[in-house]
């Protein structure tokens, strides 16, 4: 017995038996109208569905629990389509916080995912363990990503799209891993009937390649947001000893679209642009365009 099946049999009679926590997660079982309710609202419960019937090798449920995870991404997608028909005057997207903090996923998302799923997966398993916010929680970082990926390709921004999508699977490949991981601890493949252990042992195959295959673009993001964020706050520093001495100040710096993007505040003529183009690409690459947005609305790329 491991740590993690250590931590969930303490204290045995808040356990779950399999035969409750399939009630829960798998929407073929019980009160289907109920459950299903619940999944479009949440989009949650098919995930763990996936992660259960992988862990007891439950063909015809993992089947089930797979339809309905590709029919609630496609109709969310399509719910965020449909936002972006109808909603006039919107902010443009690079500028949108809530559209370009979910189009850039990098390891640290992949790691709080995990820490989320597992928290989720082991509120599943105990009664003495509330499992409404840790689903709510969960529900929170897959619908809202799935409504950008929709918003970005009515948008035409493919890019956006892409980036956002790749979130959401990382979302969904941490609550398979971790769903995975403390079923599996929970021993619940013990309990199964007619546990089919050459299919589970496919499914979590699967899911660790389907991991694999996600870190090489979280780490590819990962090291262009460190980069990109070394090279704005370089420019920032640079853009400050500019102004130096002057009227003029730094409004903000920050990266719109791929570009380095300042903007500056001040009266009468801005210093000498020659030298803050020299300071600034002693860090910055001439392959990154940088921008210089004055008070008048002036722009100079350096």
């Amino acid at each position: 017995m491991n740590w993690l099946s250590r931590v969930i049999d303490a204290g045995g009679e808040q356990r779950y038996q399999l035969a409750e926590i399939r009630e829960g997660l798998f929407v073929g079982e019980g009160d289907r109208s109920a459950k299903l309710t619940q999944f479009w609202m949440l989009l949650a419960t098919p995930i763990y569905g996936v992660a259960l019937a992988t862990s007891i090798g439950s063909g015809r449920n993992l089947r089930n629990s797979l339809l309905l995870l590709v029919s609630g991404i496609g109709v969310n997608i399509l719910i965020g389509v449909f936002a972006a028909a109808v909603t006039v005057q919107r902010m443009p997207l690079d500028l949108n916080p809530q559209i370009t903090g979910r189009t850039a996923p990098t390891l640290l998302d992949l790691m709080v995912a995990i820490a989320v799923g597992i928290a989720g997966s082991f509120a599943l398993t105990r009664r003495d363990v509330s499992n409404i916010v840790a689903g709510v929680a969960i529900a929170i970082s897959l619908v809202p990503v799935l409504a950008v990926v929709g918003i970005t390709l009515a948008a035409g921004r493919l890019d956006l799209a892409s980036g956002a999508f790749l979130l959401f699977l990382t979302n969904v490949a941490a609550i398979l891993v971790s769903g995975v991981l403390v079923f599996g601890a929970a021993r619940y493949f013990r309990e199964a009937d007619l546990a089919a252990a050459r299919l589970g042992r496919r499914a979590r195959v699967f899911i660790g390649v389907f991991l694999v295959v996600l870190l090489v673009p979280l780490m590819v993001a990962s090291t262009r947001t460190y980069r990109y964020e070394r090279w704005v706050s370089s420019t920032q520093a640079a853009a400050e000893r500019w102004v130096e001495g002057t009227e003029w100040e730094v409004q903000s710096v920050g990266v719109v679209n791929d570009a380095i993007v300042m903007d500056l505040l001040g009266n009468g003529s801005a210093p000498p642009l020659a030298s803050l183009a020299a300071e600034v690409r002693k860090d910055v690459p001439t392959s990154v365009e940088v921008r210089l947005i004055q008070q008048d609305g002036t722009q100079t790329d350096l």
